[in-house]
């Protein structure tokens, strides 16, 4: 379920279905969607975008994956490259407020918002890819490389270790901890609303520039690098 509220001209916007907001083909399409709404809305000029009380997102729905055929994964993982690129060139600032436990693929959306808040008294920030043998994508890695830096998401990419707050502001993942959920809604708040004032023209031409290699590795390598995999559960 996603919903939105605006503060001023900050568009707050919840992701929580309830569960771990794992990410399956239909939310992936509504996530995208809310994404697309949000840049042509004049009247919002910035977005901090969070998860529920447990889960910011626990990666891939590996069950929703479970149930579809070859020919659908393939289209799937295609959306997802879609959404990491839809994030990487949104055109007005993007703050993340994680909520709680980002894994997976939650950590590697996240790692393409412009800025990270997260919570010092819950939630953990891991790519566990390397524990269950599951390789990034080309634009996973550009993504999180255009987020974090190399020397950043080399050192949580291969170690697959588990972060919490604090350590994740201390590697470099989030730009700072707040005590709790009450700390985490006011900090995003306040670096929303002053990246509200930004130029709009300004940051929305740099910012697609900047990502410019994120869209060209995305547009040029997922497809055949998920034609490879065996894409079957």
């Amino acid at each position: 379920m996603i919903t939105r509220a605006m503060v001023d001209n900050v568009a707050v916007v919840t992701l929580d279905d309830g569960g771990q907001n794992r990410v399956s083909g239909p939310s992936c399409a509504a996530i995208r969607r809310e994404l697309a709404a949000l840049a042509e809305d004049p009247s919002v000029r910035s977005v901090v975008l969070t998860g529920g009380a447990k889960f910011f997102s626990n990666g891939l729905d590996l069950d929703w994956m479970k149930t579809q055929g070859k020919r659908e994964l393939f289209g799937f993982l295609l959306d997802v490259s879609a959404l990491l690129k839809d994030t990487a060139r949104f055109p007005k600032p993007l703050i993340g407020a994680i909520s709680g436990h980002a894994f997976g693929l939650g950590a590697i959306w996240a790692s393409g918002f412009d800025f990270r808040i997260v919570r010092k008294d819950r939630g953990w920030i891991c790519f566990p890819e390397m524990d269950i043998d599951i390789p990034f994508s080309p634009g996973m890695i550009a993504i999180c490389e255009h987020g974090l830096g190399s020397r950043v998401f080399r050192e949580m990419a291969l170690s697959a270790n588990r972060y919490s707050g604090e350590d994740a502001v201390a590697v470099g993942w989030a730009r700072e901890a707040a005590d709790d959920a009450e700390g985490l809604r006011g900090a995003a708040l306040e670096l929303a609303g002053f990246m509200a004032k930004k130029g709009v023209n300004a940051f929305r031409i740099t910012k697609q520039t900047w990502a410019r290699r994120v869209v060209d590795v995305i547009d040029g390598q997922d497809a055949e690098a998920y034609s490879t995999l065996p894409l079957k559960l």
